[in-house]
């Protein structure tokens, strides 16, 4: 036989290929667990070292803020001011010129002005280098309602201040809410504030004499009290339809002038007639 036909001939060796260049490459190194803590121990003393620094200088920089005389309040602006008085809003508020602009505690100053009863909001506001601005919002008084004691009551129906010397004179009264009402169910008596109100404004919208009192009735409805020709008159008006019913008392009035008479009592609600009014006469003189 050839040598060309011998039998191949086997080894026991396994086979352990070479590992290339981009799988030795992949194989991850060991690396000593020290050289981390080292790295992670520095890059955190370093970063504390800058909070610190950043810490230090803003303090020092409020420090010398606070004291500097740059920021020293100069000006107090104030806004929307009609009936509440720049003097007892400056004392509640603790605010005066001279004081450091960075030292002022402006929430503490805008709820002591917010307590004034004429204040129905106030905002202040610091304006570098030297300046206060406040903004104050204030009730809109409409009417006096009798609540146990006169309140002012605003445009909102909220009865915001009792009465004073020096509040606003001529505001027509609300009469037949009690006290005890007002406490017991004080959404009911809300709402029916708040449509006497309807009723004085719409008074006033019409351009008519001036309104004196308006009464809320045991049947929610509403009676008014306007001075006609001297003498005191008594319109009943319901619960609505305030405008269209103005409308007719004018020209009741109106007719009833033109005869030489005049009503004590006008009768302006009347479901079943929308369109009719009935009046009680004044005694003619003789």
């Amino acid at each position: 036989m050839s040598e060309a036909f011998k039998e191949p001939v086997f080894t026991s060796v396994p086979f352990r290929p070479e590992p290339g260049a981009a799988l030795r490459r992949a194989i991850p190194k060991r690396v000593s667990p020290w050289k981390g803590l080292a790295s992670g121990t520095l890059l955190s003393g370093f970063a504390m070292a800058i909070s610190a620094a950043v810490v230090l200088g803003g303090w020092e920089l409020a420090r010398l803020a606070s004291t500097a005389s740059l920021f020293t309040l100069r000006e107090i602006r104030f806004h929307g001011l009609v009936h509440a008085t720049e003097k007892e809003l400056l004392a509640a508020g603790h605010l005066a010129r001279g004081a450091n602009l960075f030292a002022l505690d402006l929430s503490a100053a805008t709820r002591a002005m917010s307590a004034n009863p004429w204040v129905a909001s106030a905002r202040l506001s610091r304006h570098f280098p030297g300046t206060v601005e406040v903004e104050i919002v204030e009730h809109r008084p409409c009417a006096q309602v009798q609540l146990g004691g006169l309140y002012l009551v605003d445009d909102l129906g909220r009865a915001f201040k009792r009465v004073a010397a020096g509040d606003p004179p001529d505001l027509p009264l609300i009469t037949g809410l009690s006290r005890e009402e007002w406490a017991k169910d004080r959404a009911a008596a809300q709402i029916r504030l708040y449509r006497a109100l309807q009723l004085v404004d719409a008074w006033r919208e019409e351009g008519i004499a001036p309104l004196s009192q308006v009464r809320v009735d045991e049947d929610a409805g509403l009676t008014a009290l306007a001075r006609e020709g001297g003498a005191l008159q008594e319109i009943r008006f319901g619960e609505r339809d305030f405008h269209a019913k103005l409308r007719r008392l004018v020209r009741v009035r109106t007719a009833l002038a033109q005869r030489g008479e005049r009503a004590v009592r006008i009768d302006l609600d009347n479901p079943a007639r929308p369109d009719w009014a009935s009046a009680q006469l004044a005694a003619q003189e003789r």
